[in-house]
């Protein structure tokens, strides 16, 4: 009996170990399924098709749905490290306003690997303060990549910056691809001569 019970607390923690391994990958499994339906254009997946995609029942799914907040959290970081080189590359241009156009072009990459997170973010900001703070990351992020190529004298022209900030935001770029139609081509080509237009310079030719 005096084994029984010094063996007792081992069995216990390695019961404890299992579940919460079960437990995480289901949730590494949920999250994997949550980005592939995002990223297929699903921006509020139902319980049932996450469930499919993530080959575990429905019961684990709901389990971890009253996360769901913090699901979406950790899809934003993960989305933020698939882009991380493309904020932190430096600008190959460095004259005004070739750097304009070479951020547009960089934009566009930019929001098309966004897009459908940026969609889902969408749906949840209203429901979620978490979400919602996120939200407000992201174009704080967008400004600041506007701002750190502005030359002076645009920047001391508010109405200027905050126009060129419309015109190249991920909303402006939403419309023109979702509601416009246009192609990822058009859609950057509609900004670039926009930018110009609000900046005062000549569209670049091409």
């Amino acid at each position: 009996m005096a084994s029984s019970g010094v063996n007792a607390p081992s069995h216990t923690a390695s019961k404890v170990d299992g579940r919460r391994e079960r437990s995480a990958t289901s949730r590494r499994k949920i999250l994997a399924a949550l980005v592939a339906l995002l990223e297929n254009g699903e921006p509020s997946p139902t319980a049932e098709s996450i469930a499919a995609k993530a080959g575990v029942s429905l019961r684990t799914v709901f389990r971890h749905f009253d996360e769901m907040e913090n699901l979406h959290i950790e899809i934003a970081a993960i989305v933020f490290e698939r882009v991380r080189p493309m904020l932190e590359a430096p600008m190959e241009e460095s004259g005004w306003p070739a750097v304009l156009f070479e951020s547009v072009s960089r934009r566009a990459q930019l929001f098309e690997t966004i897009a459908p997170y940026k969609t889902a973010m969408d749906v949840h900001r209203h429901r979620s303060r978490l979400v919602a703070g996120k939200h407000q990351q992201v174009t704080a992020i967008s400004r600041e990549m506007i701002a750190a190529f502005l030359p002076e004298q645009v920047k001391s022209d508010r109405q200027l910056v905050e126009l060129l900030n419309l015109v190249l935001s991920i909303e402006t770029w939403q419309r023109l691809r979702d509601q416009q139609d246009m192609s990822p081509a058009e859609a950057e080509a509609a900004v670039c001569r926009a930018a110009a237009a609000v900046a005062g310079v000549p569209t670049p030719l091409g």
